[in-house]
């Protein structure tokens, strides 16, 4: 097991094993140490829970937060290659890449096969750009969701 299924295994056997005393005890008179010991258990134990709540939840937004930034990585990498094709389907860009190639073809036909290309690439890294965008979106609602989660264990 690793250690995030340890924590939550461990405090709720000590909340069993707390909460079960009663049952176990020999008999109502077997003193009063028993009664006293009991509350200051539960309440560790609870203790114990709420801690491991707390550390899963915050667990979750920094999770979250390292995907956004993954995200954020990838896309400026997209804006970047969008930016090198727009230079690359500009007529100094084919220009430039067709500059040493000799073909039997006429050059206006290379050129337009080669900007078709160029077109190609960019409508599918701004249809990748978009599907980016929409994942952002949804990953800021679920960092939202997760910090307002960490807020509300944090006040209990």
């Amino acid at each position: 097991m690793c250690k995030k299924q340890i924590i939550p295994f461990l405090a709720s056997l000590l909340l069993a094993i707390v909460l079960g005393a009663d049952g176990l005890a020999q008999s109502p008179q077997s003193g009063p140490g028993v009664q006293r010991e009991t509350p200051a258990l539960v309440a560790q134990a609870t203790s114990l829970v709420e801690r491991n709540e707390l550390e899963r939840a915050e667990d979750r937004v920094e999770a979250l937060c390292a995907k956004l930034f993954d995200l954020e990585i990838t896309e400026s990498n997209f804006l970047a290659r969008l930016d090198d094709l727009d230079y690359r389907c500009s007529p100094e860009g084919i220009q430039r890449a067709l500059a040493f190639v000799g073909s039997a073809r006429p050059m206006d036909e290379l050129r337009e096969g080669l900007r078709i290309r160029l077109e190609s690439q960019k409508a599918r890294v701004k249809k990748q750009l978009q599907m980016l965008e929409a994942t952002r979106e949804r990953l800021e609602a679920a960092i939202r969701d997760a910090e307002a989660d960490l807020e509300r264990v944090r006040q209990r």
